[in-house]
């Protein structure tokens, strides 16, 4: 009838209604509603775009200085407490310790000794390079400020790459209290900044920027390597889109070409300086990980741990990459990918929550998981202080402790990363509406070029 091609809607819904039409005639068609015109955004739009990052980064700077003042050693006397025990006694007791701190000395960096030439480093070499540049300043409390200088920068970087993400992951990011006993702890900042710089490239479709950034990360820390290969999958999860594919070719190439260029040279000048980083953790012992929890492993050389642990983690790895390359997002493959190591992995860090939080944030975690991150990595890190100043200080305390409190702290630690987990397989395959995005995508799209209206 004429009535339901002119409107269908009014039609449709007299029916509903039980109403009957007007015999008179169609009803009009009711005018569409006339949005409002969009305002240019002019010059006070621009300031305000441009300066809404400005609070997350005043709490990032608060939090960091804060962080310098809790950190540094006192007045005097400060050679003295700069090394060895002594320093780690004082830094326990008092919350404030930080490996910048007590590596100054154990790795020679007062000399200026070349990082894997003249000494040996436990960490990839971008780090090492972080410490031995830190290292120019006077003494070990310009060290400390130059590296809580670099640091602090790191930090800056990183809230503005999750702004243009999100401005609530950069909000979450920098309302954490994470930062105030992680920031200086170690130098994660440095690795964290570079991967998320490498996503934020990644997003945008600048595939070969993204594989220096995320392979520069690796080299200052091991773990973006995850959210590296993930990229990459992801990058032919879409048959359809050659460009994303060349882009994926080149972002493989130009992570591997990252990965030589700041690699072999130091391989070449002393091999045995530039692999302690690899031998150290090999033969670092274990303690963590739920193989050891459930007393599965509590019986087993380090070596077989090794094995099994890199076994189930890379097992779970090959699975997340399947899926994405089946269309599932990035991020929160990545974020499983790196819970299920933290899980698995013999050493946990007191700092790996920060990390936990990132990759998190990265996935669009819900509100109450990273609460639930920032409490247990407040409360693992109040407890590592605890029972090292107890162990260090030989108190009878200390058996006690490791048999009690200490436990408690790990469960909460586990449950929290395991719900990390269970939120980011959620993320990229429970939840309904993403399900339904990704088996749509690119139909929905086609489909709604071609609907022009209801036929009649």
């Amino acid at each position: 009838m004429d009535t339901e091609v002119d409107a269908p809607g009014i039609a449709t819904a007299e029916r509903s209604e039980g109403i009957r039409p007007s015999p008179a005639g169609p009803a009009p068609p009711r005018p569409a509603p006339v949005p409002p015109p969009a305002a240019p955004p002019g010059l006070l739009g621009a300031v305000r775009a441009r300066t809404a990052v400005l609070g997350p980064l005043a709490c990032t700077t608060a939090w960091m200085v804060w962080a310098y003042l809790r950190t540094r050693l006192p007045a005097a006397p400060r050679s003295a407490r700069a090394s060895g025990l002594g320093y780690r006694q004082w830094a326990y007791g008092h919350f404030a310790y930080s490996d910048v701190v007590n590596l100054y000395h154990t790795h020679h960096l007062a000399d200026h000794a070349f990082p894997y030439v003249h000494t040996a480093i436990e960490y990839p070499v971008l780090t090492g390079l972080f410490m031995w540049g830190a290292a120019w300043a006077p003494g070990v409390g310009g060290y400390l400020l130059a590296s809580a200088a670099g640091l602090l920068v790191c930090a800056w970087g990183t809230v503005v790459l999750l702004h243009r993400c999100s401005p609530r992951a950069a909000w979450l990011f920098a309302l954490s209290p994470l930062l105030l006993v992680f920031g200086l702890l170690n130098w994660d900042l440095l690795a964290i900044v570079l991967m998320v710089g490498g996503w934020d490239c990644y997003r945008h479709r600048r595939y070969g920027w993204a594989g220096v950034l995320l392979m520069a990360g690796t080299c200052a820390k091991f773990f973006p390597v995850l959210l590296l290969g993930l990229c990459v999958v992801g990058c032919f999860a879409d048959r359809r889109d050659g460009a994303a594919r060349r882009g994926g070719v080149r972002m493989a190439a130009t992570a591997t070409a990252t990965a030589l260029v700041l690699n072999v040279p130091f391989a070449v000048l002393n091999l045995d300086a530039w692999s302690h980083f690899f031998r150290f953790n090999a033969a670092r012992g274990g303690g963590e990980g739920l193989l050891y929890q459930l007393h599965i492993a509590t019986s087993w050389s380090i070596g077989t741990f090794d094995t099994v642990s890199a076994l189930l983690v890379l097992a779970v790895l090959g699975a997340l990459a399947l899926w994405v390359l089946r269309g599932a997002p990035v991020a929160p493959a990545a974020a499983a990918a790196f819970t299920t190591l933290m899980l698995f992995n013999k050493v946990f860090s007191p700092q790996y929550m920060l990390w936990v939080l990132v990759f998190g944030l990265l996935a669009a975690w819900p509100g109450w998981t990273v609460a639930a991150v920032t409490v247990a990595g407040l409360v693992d890190f109040a407890n590592a202080m605890v029972i090292l100043h107890l162990a260090g200080a030989g108190s009878p305390a200390a058996p006690w402790y490791a048999a009690t409190a200490f436990p408690m702290d790990r469960a909460l630690r586990t449950v929290v990363v395991a719900c990390g987990l269970g939120v980011s397989l959620w993320r990229g395959w429970g939840d309904p509406g993403a399900a339904r995005r990704r088996r749509h995508r690119g139909v929905v799209r086609a489909r709604s070029r071609d609907v022009r209206g209801v036929p009649g």
